[in-house]
Formats: C-alpha cells, structure tokens, sequence
C-alpha cells in the first residue's frame, strides 16, 4: 500500500524566506531533487506522517489556498511562498493541526 507525506521545507537561505509545501511517496529522492533543481541547500522543517495519496493533496491543496488569503505570503509558482520574516509560526492542518516554526 503506497503512503504519501506533506512536507514543508525551507529552500536557500533563512533570508530569502523562501517555503515549498508539498508531498511526496520518498523524501529522500525529492529532497535530492529539490538541491538539483533550485541549486540551493533544503532545509526539511516539517514532514508529516504517512498518509493516503488522496489526503496529502488535499492537505497540500487546502494549506496553498489558506495561506494565499492570508497576509504575509506571497504565492510563486510551483507551490513556493515567500514569508514575511514577522511570522514565526504556520500551521498546517491534516488530521490534527501541526504547528511548524520557521
């Protein structure tokens, strides 16, 4: 039975407040291929636990649009926000919520 993770994760610098949310069935791969890609060390700040592949879209779906509303975030492409450096916390919420400081 394939089991899926969200994951949250800091891409280059704590200065760039740049964030990814996303999910994956191997974190290891993906976070190799995310240092291949954006050229720039990942920091892994949440993973969550394994759950079905429906549920971690949803999760990541419903998380990208909350934080979309909300000020503060700024949305790239490709699930990436930018986070205003004021904000310490997000919180992401599968079955109970998870509260990730960044």
């Amino acid at each position: 039975m394939n089991k899926d993770h969200v994951y949250f994760i800091r891409i280059g610098a704590r200065s760039e407040n740049l964030y990814k949310i996303g999910t994956t069935n191997n974190m290891e791969r993906r976070m190799h291929e995310h240092e291949r890609n954006y050229k720039k060390p990942i920091e892994v700040l949440w993973v969550s636990p394994a759950y079905s592949k429906y549920t971690t879209l949803r999760v990541e779906d419903s998380t990208k649009e909350r934080w979309r509303a909300l000020d503060g975030f700024q949305y790239i492409p490709n699930d990436r926000f930018v986070i205003n450096p004021s904000i310490n916390q997000v919180k992401i919420k599968v079955r109970k919520e998870w509260t990730i400081d960044i």
